[in-house]
């Protein structure tokens, strides 16, 4: 029989793992709105046209049809979810929300990863300024310091950086979307094969050098100012120099690197991006940027928008790794003595009550928990 496995992809939580998420859970939600922003929950189930601007990637969405023959989907993501909601309401903007909840990705089979994944993050809608982005970045810094024993390196970069440089040397779309991924994927002799054709532009000498473009923001300028590069990719230079500038002078504790040939995490980011990470693990804790674009997809005019999301499982994963579980005490006690048990039970870390009803079968529990054994009892039978 297999109707007690869980389908691939998801798993139990319980014991420490579930203390420990739901404390950093806590420890989000109360940053986050202490801060002013205002909570939104969408539904786990949406129409498959919400995500029409999502980047697949190596995922697959869950599908289901409803009672009309309509497919729907488990949301993958929250953010376009929220771009629904705003237009199809006439909540006033600018807005700041928070969310939380599970999303859902099919993953490669073997690939190790789960298909349901905890996230919480921050949409800033209707905020052109820079300041938008700022704030994220200031909630990112506070966040890692909060809930991990070690800092983190933010990852800067330009949702549209590579578009912009391809289309420098050419007009083929077909070209720039192989060139780029090659990029991303860091396919360096396919992407050397690729850009053969462009030895005869002025630019050729920085495609050679832009895979090799990620690291401390000091080195990756200062090799830069080697190339000749056109206003609009010097536009986005400086965009990020802004950023560096200011993050020197607000969050002197934040390491930060720059890489200009990373994808953005989704193809509807229009500018800034960024990643947190940690050395100490996989995968990106933060991750978020500008879209200006965001509500494209539903209505003609589109808004402003800088959002964060942040992976509460890998963040768990990490916790956890370095925690020691404490000493579990066993608090052994008769019916008549269930007040004195109580008041122990207050003053002892690690405590556990009982509920065994002898001495023996006690013993036995205290061996499973890995805990300590206190008798109240002093070894009296109860029966």
């Amino acid at each position: 029989m297999n109707n007690n496995l869980l389908p691939l992809g998801t798993r139990d939580e319980f014991g420490q793992r579930a203390v420990v998420k739901e404390h950093l859970i806590s420890v989000i939600e109360n940053s986050i709105s202490t801060r002013g922003f205002s909570k939104i929950s969408t539904p786990l189930l949406e129409k498959q046209a919400v995500f029409e601007p999502y980047q697949l990637g190596n995922y697959q969405l869950y599908r289901l049809l409803d009672q009309e023959g309509e497919t729907i989907v488990l949301r993958p993501d929250m953010t376009l979810p929220i771009a629904r909601f705003l237009s199809s309401t006439n909540v006033s903007l600018p807005q700041k929300f928070w969310y939380l909840g599970d999303i859902f990705r099919i993953s490669r089979k073997l690939s190790g990863s789960y298909n349901e994944l905890t996230q919480a993050g921050i949409e800033l809608v209707g905020y052109p300024s820079i300041k938008a982005e700022f704030e994220c970045l200031v909630l990112v810094n506070q966040l890692s310091q909060k809930l991990l024993d070690e800092p983190i390196e933010l990852e800067l970069g330009m949702a549209d950086f590579a578009e912009v440089v391809l289309s420098q040397v050419t007009s083929n779309e077909e070209l720039k979307k192989t060139v780029a991924q090659a990029l991303f994927d860091k396919q360096i002799p396919k992407y050397e094969q690729l850009i053969a054709q462009f030895k005869d532009k002025s630019e050729y000498q920085f495609l050679l050098q832009w895979p090799r473009l990620f690291g401390k923001p000091e080195k990756i300028f200062k090799e830069l100012k080697k190339f000749d590069l056109s206003s609009k990719v010097q536009q986005r230079i400086k965009k990020l120099q802004e950023v560096v500038s200011w993050a020197k002078k607000n969050l002197l504790n934040q390491t930060f690197s720059i890489d200009l040939s990373s994808q953005a995490p989704q193809q509807y980011y229009t500018g800034l991006t960024f990643r947190g990470f940690s050395k100490a693990g996989s995968g990106y804790l933060f991750s978020g940027g500008r879209y200006d674009k965001l509500l494209a997809n539903f209505q003609d005019v589109s808004e402003s928008a800088v959002g964060m999301g942040i992976n509460i499982d890998l963040i768990t994963d990490l916790v956890v790794n370095k925690t020691k579980p404490k000493k579990k005490q066993l608090i052994y006690f008769k019916t008549n003595q269930w007040q004195e048990a109580e008041s122990l039970l207050k003053g002892t870390p690690g405590g556990i009550l009982s509920l065994s009803d002898n001495l023996n079968n006690a013993q036995i529990e205290a061996k499973k928990l890995n805990a300590t054994l206190i008798d109240m009892t002093e070894g009296e039978f109860i029966g």
